[in-house]
């Protein structure tokens, strides 16, 4: 515990240094703080004993430790206290019409790189707990196929193919129905099970060449499994990055690496998650900020961001709330829109 005089005092140091990036001594707090310059110094030096602040080699003052910024993340921070410009400009970035999901997980990401300079994220429902909504096979000539997956919240998935030769468009139809009958209005993780057990079964009943048709099933639902990421500003970690450089280009150039460290930090019922202890040495100076948003009546939509240690927490956590709110806004537009027999179709 720390008195509420010590907790003032580390707030103006973490948030002195997010903007001015030198160290801060006692004096630069006279101002703020009602007490002597020797007082402020003793509780400088009890937060250091504490190990929220720590002292540089190069000079007096003292900067926030990881500790601290901890600490003030939990205990300090007011997510309410953005700017006006901030707020402006997030609503003028989501300013008009949306009608496909992906436009808007892509305004958001966007939005927030540009905001904040980070590498930002933008994930979905995760894919397990989503379920088909609707399936649709189109012929578009003699020989290739379109196959139009919808999910429940909207994100449509496309894939075109070679129609097997041993099937004809009569089995296509039937195919069709099979799928309307036994995938449509199951979750994700059902699916997969399903197409395991009994579609095999069900296939060797109504069609011949029983392969050709499985290998069908295996080609257009594949991508059912593999869940997506919208990235912004993915060279920006390279700005405040020094160190083992190669391996975070590795990392942020894979999505699905991405995707589970993401995942891991934000797989519990917090709506907020911080980590600053990384795994992995190349993360070590690195904070990784997600915020959950509501997907309304689908389940939670994840922003994340990654910054260096040294971040401006109140900042940016602030943008990470005013986005998630403005975003989840915008959906429920979308969603009435979506919800009034109209489809998004992605090229």
């Amino acid at each position: 515990m720390i008195t509420e005089r010590q907790r003032q005092i580390l707030n103006l140091i973490v948030s002195l240094y997010a903007k001015e990036h030198t160290p801060i001594g006692s004096k630069a707090l006279l101002d703020s703080i009602q007490a002597s310059s020797a007082t402020i110094r003793n509780d400088m030096k009890v937060l250091e004993n504490l190990g929220l602040i720590q002292k540089e080699h190069t000079s007096s003052g003292r900067v926030p430790s990881i500790s601290g910024y901890k600490y003030f993340v939990e205990n300090v921070i007011q997510l309410e206290e953005f700017s006006q410009n901030d707020l402006f400009k997030v609503m003028k970035a989501f300013d008009g019409e949306f009608y496909r999901l992906s436009d808007l997980f892509e305004t958001a990401a966007h939005t927030l790189s540009v905001l904040t300079g980070l590498t930002s994220f933008v994930l979905n429902v995760p894919q397990r707990e989503q379920s088909l909504a609707s399936f649709e096979m189109v012929m578009l000539d003699n020989h290739s196929v379109l196959s139009v997956i919808t999910l429940g919240t909207g994100e449509v998935r496309t894939d075109q193919f070679i129609l097997p030769k041993s099937m004809t468009e009569a089995d296509l139809q039937v195919f069709t129905q099979l799928v309307k009958e036994r995938l449509v209005g199951k979750k994700v993780i059902d699916i997969h099970y399903t197409l395991r057990t009994e579609i095999p079964q069900i296939v060797q009943r109504y069609f011949k060449v029983t392969s050709e048709v499985l290998q069908l099933f295996e080609s257009i639902f594949n991508d059912l499994f593999v869940e997506r990421l919208t990235v912004a500003g993915r060279k920006n970690i390279f700005d405040y990055a020094t160190e083992n450089l190669s391996e975070l280009y590795k990392l942020f150039s894979d999505d699905e690496r991405m995707l589970h460290e993401i995942r891991e930090i934000t797989n519990n019922d917090e709506m907020r998650a911080v980590k600053f202890d990384n795994d992995e040495k190349y993360m070590k100076n690195l904070t990784i900020i997600s915020q959950k948003f509501v997907i309304p009546y689908r389940g939670l939509g994840t922003l994340t961001v990654v910054g260096p240690v040294e971040m401006d927490y109140q900042r940016i956590m602030s943008i990470l709330d005013l986005v998630a709110k403005v975003l989840t806004m915008k959906l429920t537009d979308y969603y009435r829109y979506l919800d009034g027999n109209h489809y998004e179709i992605r090229k």
